[in-house]
């Protein structure tokens, strides 16, 4: 854990910006690498089960940290389906398109960048939705069926909210919608809001799409620290779960890689730092909360600054969390990546539970499969979509 500044700190003469050098390393902090809890194992037996019935599958990612929020268990229990790829937070991103560009397009994917309040982005997403609904030949007799799924708190239920009200407007008198037709999905500002998958709703009437809802899943553990702490970065995990100070310091790292200048703390320092004791007392400084003998509250201080981030109080808070989408990755390393990802989630206990319950290849229809009575109940009610 980092060691905590019980005495006064006192800042070192300037540095000089010519002269400074990002750190290229980030300590090995001891945190955990791990939030999977019962009812993300839950969610995924539910998608599993579902899976015969979805027509299409949208997958939320949060576009600050593209990398790490993307899970690759979902692969798993929802394989073959068509999906499409929501980042979700585009105004507070400065993820570069032509990036994902490389890495989807050997997978034939196609992605689109929302703000998962956006009224004209849910028109956007609906009007996908709607040209899909109209190649299929016949048309699904029992409307299209939809999921959207992703990590903790990447904006599942806001995108459902703002898709239905957008669905029902657009073939309604303008303004006769109520917020309470419109809102569907409960949300808020940490993980776990949503806990269960959602009985089907409807999202649009002409043409028919429905949708299931769905809790954020988390990885049973990710593969190091800087995946955890960018998790922690988007609001992925709980605020109390990673140290205040630990996120600070790397929040701290990666805009340096970013922008070496200083100019994303310039309002608490007038040179960059690699130092996030330097910077806490700065801000401390500028917030004028200093308290006798130059002390002030440390967690304080990196709450406050992580939630600027988190939350995008403003146009300047704009960034990237995931490390290798800032140190010159590209799509064929992107992809890389993800293989060796998919291999390391091969070897998990809940790959095992996974491959009994829909079999080798995630569909649900081998014989040899270890099926629970959940699996034989929802086997009999896909017969009609198999």
């Amino acid at each position: 854990m980092l060691h905590r500044m019980s005495s006064i700190y006192h800042s070192s003469s300037s540095i000089s910006i010519m002269s400074f050098v990002p750190r290229r390393i980030f300590p090995n902090y001891n945190i955990p690498l791990s939030n999977f809890k019962g009812h993300h194992q839950k969610a995924l037996t539910r998608f599993g089960h579902l899976a015969p019935q979805i027509d299409l599958v949208l997958e939320v990612r949060d576009s600050r940290a593209p990398v790490s929020t993307t899970n690759v268990l979902f692969d798993k229990v929802l394989a073959h389906k068509q999906k499409l790829i929501l980042y979700s937070k585009k105004d507070l991103s400065i993820l570069q398109t032509d990036l994902l560009n490389r890495w989807h397009a050997s997978n034939n994917e196609q992605y689109l960048f929302v703000d998962a309040r956006s009224k004209k982005d849910a028109q956007t997403v609906i009007d996908i939705i709607s040209e899909r609904y109209r190649s299929m030949n016949p048309p699904p007799p029992l409307g299209l069926r939809l999921m959207v799924i992703g990590m903790p708190n990447v904006g599942k239920s806001t995108l459902v909210n703002s898709l239905r009200e957008v669905g029902f407007s657009s073939h309604s008198v303008p303004g006769r919608i109520s917020s309470k037709k419109a809102k569907v999905a409960r949300t808020g500002g940490q993980p776990g809001v949503t806990k269960a998958t959602s009985e089907i709703i409807r999202i649009c009437e002409e043409p028919n799409l429905l949708m299931h809802d769905t809790p954020g899943v988390f990885l049973p553990s990710v593969k190091d620290i800087e995946t955890m702490l960018a998790l922690s970065l988007v609001g992925c995990v709980h605020t109390s779960y990673i140290d205040p100070v630990i996120k600070a310091d790397y929040l701290l790292y990666l805009l340096n890689l970013q922008d070496p200048t200083g100019s994303k703390y310039s309002e608490y320092l007038d040179h960059p730092t690699n130092d996030i004791q330097e910077l806490l007392h700065g801000i401390a400084t500028t917030r004028n909360v200093i308290k006798k003998g130059n002390t002030f509250d440390e967690l304080g201080m990196a709450t406050h600054w992580v939630n600027l981030w988190q939350q995008g109080k403003s146009d300047k808070y704009m960034g990237l969390f995931d490390l290798c989408t800032i140190v010159e990755s590209n799509g064929d390393s992107l992809r890389d990546i993800f293989r060796a990802e998919r291999e390391r989630v091969n070897g998990m206990s809940v790959s095992t539970k996974i491959k009994n319950s829909l079999g080798e290849d995630g569909t649900g229809r081998a014989k040899d499969r270890k099926r629970t009575a959940k699996d034989r109940e929802y086997d009999l009610k896909n017969a009609l979509f198999k």
